[in-house]
């Protein structure tokens, strides 16, 4: 799945494959982590990559159902993750990344990318000294619901091949 702003700024997220691909234990939580790849261009032109186990595979058909609300204009705004507005945030127990709506306008919608941990260590000029808190880093993201409908079909496409076990 690939997100591209109207201001340059790009992400992208891809699972790779099960953290666990010989653990097939039905149910078991330990056999259904994703790892996935994020590629990051801030509207400023900073880049990195990053890679993890960051979504279970029940959170990325969360984050494929969030994508369709998101597409269908049925996410209101809030300020940040954690805000009383939870149906707009989407958070994962992995604090690595999150994602909520900054703001609805017509046919564009700026949701941000909530970025923590591992997922900002690649990131140009991070050190273990400037490491923001929970979510401090985010990257907005102006696209219009067309765009967040094929982000939604790429990620539906994405995850086809990992299915709960």
């Amino acid at each position: 799945m690939q997100l591209t702003s109207t201001d340059g700024a790009v992400f992208e997220l891809r699972p790779s494959g099960y953290e666990y691909p010989d653990f097939t234990s039905a149910g078991e939580p330990d056999a259904n982590w994703l790892i996935v790849h994020g590629r990051v261009r801030t509207a400023a032109g900073e880049s990195w990559t990053f890679e993890g186990p960051d979504l279970s595979t029940w959170e990325a058909q969360e984050l494929l159902d969030w994508l369709h609300a998101a597409a269908e204009g049925r996410l209101e705004p809030s300020d940040d993750p954690g805000s009383d507005v939870v149906t707009s945030t989407l958070m994962f127990i992995e604090p690595n990344l999150a994602f909520s709506i900054a703001a609805v306008e017509g046919e564009q919608t700026v949701l941000r990318v909530h970025l923590s941990l591992e997922a900002v260590a690649g990131k140009p000029g991070w050190t273990t000294d400037s490491r923001p808190r929970i979510y401090g880093y985010c990257i907005p993201l102006r696209v219009d619901r067309v765009q967040l409908l094929t982000a939604a079909q790429q990620w539906n496409s994405d995850i086809a091949p990992f299915p709960a076990r």
